[in-house]
């Protein structure tokens, strides 16, 4: 089932990682990694590779789940997170179904260059060229992809933001 790709026990989300899917094997859940460099299957859940790259990478799941949830609304479900920032750009990740069901894939939103309707599914393509076809009806696809984009301007605003009023001089007066 691994034939020709790497299999490796961690790896933590960046702006390299295109997509993450769940793959079984002998009866235990692994993750299937689209990444910048190629493809690894990951000894872990792809919720697992989630949770840890947020906590490893300076904040954590809830926290990035809140934020989402503050700017899109606490009724929306499987909110898109940032799981990190770099150099001022926010690093968006979204669940295609709940994010802890063993089914679910996260997709970078970074790494979309198209989206084409199939009859029943969604077809992607990644940044690397690969074509893949996602079990997900293209309007919910569209959805999920627009609240991550939402999301990701927000953040990057927001960033922007804060970042105009450090460098504004004190008013001493």
């Amino acid at each position: 089932m691994f034939q020709n790709l790497i299999v490796i026990d961690a790896y933590y989300i960046s702006f390299n990682t295109f997509l993450i899917e769940p793959v079984e094997h002998e009866g235990k859940l692994y993750s299937h990694v689209y990444d910048k460099s190629g493809e690894y299957i990951v000894e872990r859940k792809p919720f697992y590779i989630v949770r840890h790259s947020c906590n490893v990478l300076g904040s954590n799941y809830n926290n990035a789940k809140k934020i989402a949830q503050c700017f899109l609304g606490s009724e929306k479900h499987k909110l898109p997170i940032v799981v990190t920032q770099d150099f001022g750009i926010p690093n968006v990740f979204f669940p295609l179904h709940s994010p802890n069901s063993p089914s679910n894939i996260w997709v970078g939103l970074h790494a979309i260059t198209n989206i084409r309707r199939l009859k029943e599914y969604t077809e992607i393509t990644l940044k690397n060229g690969i074509e893949l076809v996602v079990p997900l009806n293209y309007a919910s696809f569209c959805s999920q992809y627009v609240s991550a984009t939402m999301l990701q301007k927000h953040v990057a605003h927001q960033r922007t933001t804060i970042r105009n009023e450090l460098n504004q001089p004190f008013d001493t007066e």
